[in-house]
């Protein structure tokens, strides 16, 4: 942080944030969390808000809370388990910051609070699983085969059926199993018994899968590298970009993560290419990790520069009849043209069949939000489904694999009439 102004943990300077970018400045947490005047325009914009009406988990008063920590006019101790829920009730979805005259990030402010706290929202499990895919990336690999393989054989059915997920440790893994494809495999191991190269030296286009279109539903990475088809693809298997611990874990070893990354992609032009809108967003956002050292962030901001979302190599398709919406769910979704860019491929497809997307719609939870200690994600989907229902939606395209196995795992049982794909299947 720079100096003369507050900061939230000041022993541990690299295990924060120290600038977030604004039009051709950069601000300190501190200035940008002032930025907020209290107008109050985000509230309506906010499904969490909405839902509870309480200013606790408003985008106001969510900033007012990080400004009154950094001038240290309330002490962290106390408001601990409020702060716990503020935290935990946050979408990270940024539709605060998109409708905010002074584009005040709302949900990287709570990203700095969280990392002060040592909050840890996920069930240990889940979370040490996860943390393997930066840390440790063939652990990481064997583990999620073998689990895979366990669920397969219906090993899942028999915890469910014997009572076992109720514990608390091992809830999450009913969630994981009622929104996962009924068989889970990993997309190296299809793409090789497919006979499929993977690791040209010289690519024109490297592939940088998401961990659900690499290990959790095969069929999303093979219909992106199905878009990408007539360019020689290097896939970045066993990479994390960072994502994960950068909303979960530490910093530090989110830059590590995005140290490898940058390294394995080289510093040639092709371009480096993702199914999620989550990771677009922070691949984009890379410099902002590297204030500290001018050499890997001039590395990083040409590395953003080549960093493209999926839907640019959409081809052309004849226009389709169905009435479809575009779902903004994606962290940080204010920060890229994602949204922009998918909604004008769209329009070409469905034209005046694409209902439009409003600023009161509600965002698909995202992010492993629905495993978080805290969430509101059944009342934020049931939300959803009833915005779907009331404007007659048939399709929902949506920019994130596991918002989509949400949403479709929500729409089964509520409104089957609709159905959740990825904008890459369609």
């Amino acid at each position: 942080m720079l100096p003369g102004y507050p900061e939230l943990d000041p022993l541990n300077p690299q295990e924060h944030v120290r600038e977030f970018p604004h039009a051709k400045s950069w601000r300190t947490v501190y200035e940008s969390v002032c930025f907020c005047n209290r107008c109050n325009m985000c509230a309506q914009s906010c499904p969490t808000y909405r839902l509870t009406q309480d200013e606790s988990q408003s985008p106001r008063g969510r900033n007012q809370i990080l400004r009154l920590l950094l001038e240290e006019k309330i002490k962290l101790a106390p408001y601990a388990p409020q702060l716990e829920k503020t935290l935990g009730s946050c979408l990270f979805c940024g539709a605060c910051t998109a409708v905010c005259a002074g584009r005040t990030p709302t949900a990287q402010h709570l990203l700095e609070l969280r990392r002060t706290l040592k909050v840890r929202l996920l069930p240990l499990a889940l979370q040490t699983l996860l943390s393997w895919r930066g840390t440790h990336p063939r652990l990481f690999e064997f583990a999620v085969r073998f689990l895979a393989e366990l669920r397969n054989r219906g090993a899942v059915k028999m915890l469910r059926f014997c009572g076992l997920t109720r514990l608390p440790f091992l809830r999450w893994v009913n969630h994981a199993d009622d929104i996962l494809p009924r068989r889970t495999i990993c997309l190296k191991k299809q793409l090789k018994k497919a006979g499929v190269k993977t690791d040209y030296s010289n690519p024109d286009v490297f592939y940088l899968p998401s961990l659900e279109a690499a290990y959790l539903d095969s069929n999303l990475g093979q219909s992106a590298l199905k878009k990408l088809a007539g360019h020689p693809v290097n896939v970045l298997f066993g990479l994390s970009c960072g994502l994960f611990e950068y909303v979960y874990g530490s910093l530090r070893l989110s830059r590590l993560a995005a140290r490898k990354l940058i390294t394995a992609a080289g510093e040639g032009a092709a371009p480096v290419v993702t199914d999620s809108a989550d990771v677009y967003a922070f691949l984009k956002n890379y410099p902002a990790l590297f204030l500290h050292s001018k050499t890997w962030r001039r590395k990083a901001e040409h590395f953003a520069a080549r960093v493209r979302f999926i839907a640019q190599y959409m081809p052309a398709q004849n226009p389709l009849f169905q009435r479809t919406q575009l779902d903004n769910s994606a962290l940080f979704s204010f920060q890229t043209d994602a949204f922009t860019q998918s909604e004008k491929i769209l329009r070409v497809i469905f034209k005046k069949n694409l209902v439009q997307y409003e600023y009161k719609d509600t965002p698909t939870p995202t992010a492993g939000y629905a495993f978080q200690k805290g969430n509101m994600a059944e009342a934020v989907c049931l939300e959803r489904v009833q915005q779907i229902a009331r404007k007659q939606t048939e399709i929902v395209v949506l920019l994130n694999g596991l918002a989509a196995m949400e949403l479709n795992y929500r729409l089964q049982k509520l409104y089957p009439h609709a159905r959740a794909v990825h904008i890459a299947q369609l």
